[in-house]
């Protein structure tokens, strides 16, 4: 693509900006990705599928859980439900593919007039996590995952005995 810092600059001065510059390389990124995918014979599911067994999840949608609390529930609510500020994303993977959503979180989204998604093309932490959060709200759409924080697949559940043990005692208190 462009070889030198001149070619860069003249791009720059021609109304890019660093923003943009950004978007465009995430999206070169995913379709390199993608590319890599299809030549290593993966299926392009791989990378939405998710697991829940008994309530536990994998790694990846328990890491889509984490940045969907962290950085999406102030505005769509706890679960992905909606709220008063932005509207549910329940249907998510029904109604977008996972390159649609990653190009709205990069993007930003005006919803109506003076409600504005923002965009998040320079959070690293979410752009890192945009797999992660689709897998998470697609486990939630599909009813295979509950409302609240699942635990992750394999992880020793020790503190919740430990707590179990704690409300016994404290019950037969009363």
């Amino acid at each position: 693509m462009f070889s030198t810092k001149a070619s860069l600059t003249k791009m720059r001065g021609a109304g890019y900006s660093g923003v943009r510059w950004l978007v465009w390389s995430f999206v070169f990124t995913g379709l390199m990705f993608a590319a890599s995918s299809v030549v290593a014979g993966e299926d392009d599911d791989d990378i939405t599928d998710y697991t829940v067994e008994d309530g536990k999840v994998d790694q990846a949608t328990f890491d889509g859980y984490e940045a969907y609390t962290r950085v999406c529930q102030s505005c769509h609510g706890p679960d992905g439900l909606g709220s008063s500020f932005a509207p549910s994303l329940m249907d998510i993977s029904q109604s977008r593919t996972l390159g649609e959503f990653a190009a709205t979180v990069a993007n930003g989204q005006e919803i109506q007039p003076g409600q504005v998604m923002p965009s998040f093309a320079d959070d690293e932490y979410v752009m890192n996590n945009v797999n992660n959060i689709y897998r998470y709200l697609t486990a939630r759409a599909e009813g295979d995952l509950g409302r609240g924080r699942p635990d992750v697949i394999g992880e020793e559940q020790g503190d919740d005995k430990n707590k179990e043990e704690e409300e016994s005692d404290n019950g037969s208190e009363e």
